[in-house]
């Protein structure tokens, strides 16, 4: 297959996995307490001004009709020794936006778990 660019892609080839973001934050809420994107751009624009590049939260489709509540975001900035600032020497913190906790850690990219099962699949076959 090829691209508009006249690049071509395989389609044997390995799924892209983006290696760990040091430039990133996972982001989690307390259940019942979201934070929308706003609030949190705005959290972080007044500690590190100018460095958000950007704010994702995630919003359930399905769930969201049975009242259920983004529970996780992610947080990107423009340099990378901000991560390292907000968390100084602890792996996890908690901040308080807007009278509701929000928890910080380092953004920490994993493999699907299907990606996982078919290649544990395909190493008993051999």
């Amino acid at each position: 297959m090829s691209t508009s660019t006249g690049s071509v892609i395989k389609s044997s080839a390995e799924p892209f996995v983006p290696a760990n973001e040091p430039r990133s934050l996972f982001l989690t809420f307390s259940n019942g307490f979201p934070l929308s994107e706003h609030q949190i751009f705005a959290f972080f624009d007044s500690l590190f001004p100018m460095s958000v590049e950007g704010v994702y939260v995630n919003r359930p489709g399905a769930a969201r009709k049975l009242g259920k509540t983004d529970l996780f975001g992610k947080v990107i900035f423009r340099y990378f020794n901000i991560p390292n600032i907000v968390l100084g020497p602890y792996e996890k913190v908690c901040f308080t936006v807007d009278g509701r906790p929000m928890y910080c850690r380092r953004f920490e990219t994993r493999r699907p778990k299907a990606g996982n099962a078919s290649a544990a699949h395909r190493d008993r076959r051999e």
